[in-house]
């Protein structure tokens, strides 16, 4: 109950337990999991810990739990279960169903791989189609040999978006010679998937995943936390500049300087939506360095650009109803456009730039492109209202 158990608790939880536990004891709860939760497990105890818990694990767990830690952390071979059922090519079914019946350890029993004589992977069958077939059958005859598999050394994330793309129950692991080295199950992947998503949510809060962690200091917190609010607390005081450089220059300053939050929060907005969509496409694999950048970019522009028009045209024909003067609303009408179109190139263009160079576009969301957008958006506001002022008399 332990063993099945403790593998939903987090991580510093999982250590704790272990700490306390004798060695002997943690040993036999870890006999008890799969090869890839103890993997998982020894992974997070510290060596001197796990150096005395291995001594009590028997050789043939040991031997295939040592595999698997060889393996960096963010590969697929460091999150395969290595029980599972692989039979030769020229079993029958008649055979296949009395190894079935005496694989009582293996995780999942739903596929059956298909190995030839040197253990190379050559097909696939899932139980369905194996008890639906004749006795006498071969697996060569009914198995399927176009094979989804995944490299060992593979990213786990990768390996996450094949299982999640074709529905799969299980992913084959597979060497450099298409050796069958064990299986990533959906399980699995589901947790790589939650803890790839709480990442990027991290990220694009401009923090990271110790910032959120209630286990942390309160001097820890602020530290992964700041580095992202510095940045917004220089692009703000930019804003300030920008608005005292402006100040001056305009007539009507007080009047169109209340409309100032109108630009801001919509162009924000927008480059936000942008960034939001383009992160997401980049992370699903809709969009990558091999595809040119300039159609997405364009699109989103367009896009910007309509909604500006719709968010436009109505503040232009309702500020003069309101006091706000034609020639206010005019201006105010004109900035919401081109700083919306603007805000939309930015928030799309960004990430593009940072996933060529090779850099988590996650953190051009939040506070980077909500903070350019605001200087851009008042540059853009002040500008057209000096050039208007001037247009209109």
């Amino acid at each position: 109950r332990i063993a099945e158990t403790i593998i939903e608790l987090d991580d510093s939880s999982i250590v704790e337990l272990f700490e306390e536990m004798e060695p002997q004891k943690a040993a036999d709860v870890l006999q008890e999991m799969n090869s890839d939760d103890i993997s998982y497990v020894l992974r997070l105890l510290p060596e001197e810990l796990k150096d005395k818990i291995t001594q009590y694990i028997g050789d043939k767990d040991l031997s295939a739990v040592e595999e698997l830690l060889h393996y960096p952390d963010d590969s697929a071979g460091a999150m395969m279960n290595t029980e599972y059922i692989a039979l030769n090519v020229r079993t029958t079914v008649k055979e296949a169903t009395k190894l079935i019946h005496k694989a009582a350890d293996v995780e999942l029993v739903y596929y059956l791989y298909v190995v030839d004589d040197e253990g190379r992977l050559v097909g696939v069958l899932s139980l369905r189609q194996l008890i639906t077939n004749p006795p006498d059958k071969t697996l060569a005859d009914i198995m399927i040999s176009d094979i989804i598999s995944v490299q060992d050394h593979t990213d786990k994330e990768d390996a996450a978006r094949l299982v999640a793309k074709y529905d799969l129950l299980a992913l084959p692991v597979v060497d450099e010679q298409r050796h069958i080295m064990g299986i990533i199950t959906f399980d699995d992947v589901m947790d790589v998937i939650r803890e790839e998503a709480t990442e990027e949510i991290y990220r694009m809060a401009g923090a990271s995943q110790e910032a959120f962690d209630y286990g942390e200091s309160t001097i820890t917190n602020a530290k992964a936390r700041l580095p992202w609010l510095i940045v917004t607390l220089v692009g703000e005081l930019m804003s300030g500049f920008i608005i005292t450089f402006f100040q001056g220059k305009i007539v009507d300053f007080l009047v169109i300087s209340a409309f100032m939050p109108v630009i801001m929060a919509m162009g924000g907005n927008v480059g936000s939506q942008s960034s939001t969509i383009i992160i997401r496409n980049i992370a699903l694999g809709n969009i990558d360095n091999k595809r040119a950048a300039v159609p997405v970019v364009w699109r989103e522009m367009k896009t910007g650009f309509l909604m500006g028009i719709v968010s436009a045209v109505p503040v232009t024909l309702i500020l003069p109803l309101f006091g706000g003067g034609q020639r206010t609303g005019l201006i105010v009408g004109v900035s919401l456009f081109c700083a919306m179109g603007f805000a939309a190139f930015v928030g799309a263009h960004v990430p593009l730039v940072l996933m060529r160079l090779n850099v988590d576009p996650a953190v051009a969301s939040g506070p980077f492109i909500s903070t350019f957008n605001d200087i851009t958006g008042l540059t853009i506001y002040f500008s057209v209202a000096i050039a208007m002022v001037s247009l209109l008399g």
